[in-house]
């Protein structure tokens, strides 16, 4: 049975946040004079309480919208899948996850190093390159983590699928377009896949544009023209 998993988030942070919240307090209570490390603790603690303040704001609007989810509001398909079909979208996924991720990290790779040559031929610094290769290992940590992440958390997952209006669960993968800025910009079905799959484009703003995500849902055995309905549908309020 799919859970809520954004409200155990929004409890986790609950307990994260009244922790730091307490923390900026014990400086003075235990005597830490500010110029000892007072100072920094306190203002560590007091940003870590801000954060957690963003963070609760934003998952408890997903985990309401989650809730009105999985109550069944705007549901549009339930699809459950045999443990053989669910292993099998899991692989591909993860196949293609790694891709998409490694094609990147090789993208940004090329252009820091490109960059990192033209700034040490202007400046003459060889500092810059040390710069450089500290872009490129901070890229290439989500680039080797997030597949594997997803794939774990997919494969533990219950195998079953729900769309709706507002957004998709796929085991404990989340999807939401709504709120936020968020918006569902393309849904198409992708028949060159194994398995044959929906893909459901959509986007969110952030401090540099707008942040594009990609939902796959595999299309169960026997339900190919039921998949072509919920596509056309999308595709009628989209455009």
């Amino acid at each position: 049975m799919i859970s809520n998993t954004q409200r155990r988030i929004v409890n986790r942070w609950y307990i994260i946040t009244l922790v730091f919240l307490v923390a900026i307090f014990l400086p003075s209570r235990f005597g830490i004079e500010g110029m000892n490390g007072g100072f920094a603790i306190s203002f560590f603690a007091g940003f870590m309480v801000m954060v957690g303040i963003i963070v609760i704001f934003v998952y408890r609007s997903r985990a309401k919208q989650l809730d009105k989810i999985l109550s069944g509001e705007e549901q549009i398909a339930l699809w459950r899948y045999s443990p053989e079909e669910w292993i099998h979208f899991v692989e591909a996924d993860h196949a293609a996850d790694k891709k998409l991720k490694r094609n990147l990290f090789y993208t940004i790779t090329v252009i820091s190093i490109v960059v990192g040559i033209l700034l040490t031929i202007v400046n003459k610094d060889p500092f810059v390159f040390v710069i450089i290769a500290g872009i490129i290992f901070i890229v290439a940590i989500p680039a080797l983590w997030a597949p594997q992440y997803r794939f774990n958390k997919l494969k533990n997952s219950e195998a079953e699928v729900l769309i709706s209006n507002k957004g998709l669960i796929i085991g404990k993968m989340f999807h939401l377009w709504i709120g936020l800025g968020a918006r569902l910009d393309r849904v198409k079905i992708r028949t060159e896949t194994d398995p044959e799959i929906i893909t459901f484009n959509y986007s969110m703003p952030t401090r540099t544009g707008r942040q594009v995500e990609e939902a796959r849902v595999p299309i169960p055995r026997g339900k190919y023209n039921e998949a072509v309905k919920i596509v056309d549908y999308f595709n009628s309020i989209l455009f």
